[in-house]
């Protein structure tokens, strides 16, 4: 059954001026950003996902060259047995027809006319004996040749099959050097914007606590002040914790208990027809099921990067790390749908539910 991580290569890096001069951070709006930060955040999302399906696929090859490699030992094990047969065969044939030789000559006579034709016998014994010999060992080696060339076919089809994986496997491996390097680039110039976007936005207080600043100076002093919204306004908050159903002040907000859900309130989305099917193809309705290898859980079957991933980029980061059958349905049903608006139906490329 087809998990949710086999992922297309995602050419998202190409797009995106990665390692270009970024603008001066005093020189850009925060909403400008903020956009950008925000795409780079998806970009990166689509680019990690692209390491997952290069990392699967970069293993997959390996696995297919040590299955080739194995294959090859043994077709070599089979050619010296085959050869050790051969030579078994030779000696029993050998010493058969040695052995009806000398048998042939037991019951000559000592006169010369039984010696004569014990002899002619013999001669005849010997010569027929030897024709049998020589026939059996022609056809034994005939036979020994005609495996030995259809093993050696055998292991030359394999050879070149194992070179073709080995060069899918570099292939592959090229790959996946190629989708790190771009997700690392990603991730820098992530840590970039994001630093200026933090500067922008700390200058912004400081621009706006100077203004204030300075309007408090500018202020008329009175010799009695008076208490006004506009005073309370600027002063500090004071905190009054009270038990429960008491008063005397503002109590001070608390978040609402989850019991362990970081998001106890989140909606559950309509699945569309595809995921839908998927959830019945991939658990049977299952939100709890974790596959026997223990990589694939919860009713979509995802793998713990793949969910990662796809979690992070649905704004669920408090999900990330946590095992996908430990989630809700509405957490799981919102993580795949997201998937599924970045990257279709591709995650469960050979799913039954796929077209």
């Amino acid at each position: 059954m087809f998990r949710a991580l086999c992922l297309p290569l995602l050419v998202v890096a190409a797009s995106l001026p990665v390692g270009s001069a970024l603008r001066p951070a005093g020189a850009d709006s925060i909403g400008n950003l903020q956009t950008e930060a925000a795409t780079v955040a998806q970009r990166l999302v689509l680019e990690q996902l692209q390491v997952d399906a290069a990392r699967q696929e970069t293993s997959v090859a390996s696995a297919e060259v040590s299955a080739d490699a194995e294959a090859i030992t043994q077709l070599g094990q089979q050619l010296a047995a085959d050869q050790r047969d051969l030579a078994q065969h030779l000696h029993v044939v050998q010493s058969q027809a040695i052995q009806s030789y000398i048998d042939s000559g037991a019951d000559s006579s000592s006169s010369d006319t039984t010696l004569f034709a014990g002899g002619s016998a013999r001669a005849q014994a010997a010569s027929e004996y030897a024709s049998l010999a020589v026939g059996n060992i022609t056809t034994q080696m005939d036979q020994l040749h005609t495996a030995q060339h259809a093993l050696q076919a055998q292991e030359s089809a394999l050879q070149a099959r194992q070179a073709q994986d080995r060069a899918d496997q570099a292939r592959q491996s090229a790959a996946l050097d190629q989708a790190d390097a771009a997700a690392g680039a990603l991730q820098a110039q992530q840590a970039q914007v994001t630093g200026q976007l933090a500067a922008a936005v700390s200058a912004q207080q400081a621009a706006q606590a100077q203004a204030a600043a300075a309007a408090v100076a500018k202020a008329p002093k009175h010799t009695a002040p008076t208490t006004t919204s506009a005073t309370i306004a600027t002063q500090a908050p004071t905190t009054v914790t009270t038990p429960s159903g008491g008063s005397g002040g503002t109590p001070t907000p608390t978040a609402p208990a989850s019991n362990g859900d970081p998001y106890p309130n989140l909606p559950d989305p309509v699945l569309n027809a595809f995921l839908t099917c998927v959830v019945q193809a991939e658990s049977g309705g299952d939100y709890s099921v974790v596959s026997p290898n223990g990589l694939y859980m919860g009713a979509f079957q995802f793998s713990q990067p793949t969910w990662n991933t796809a979690a992070s980029a649905a704004g669920l980061g408090l999900l990330v790390g946590v095992p996908p059958n430990e989630a809700t349905r509405a957490e799981q049903d919102t993580v795949a749908v997201t998937l599924y608006t970045l990257d279709g139906q591709q995650p469960w490329l050979g799913d039954r539910c796929s077209q």
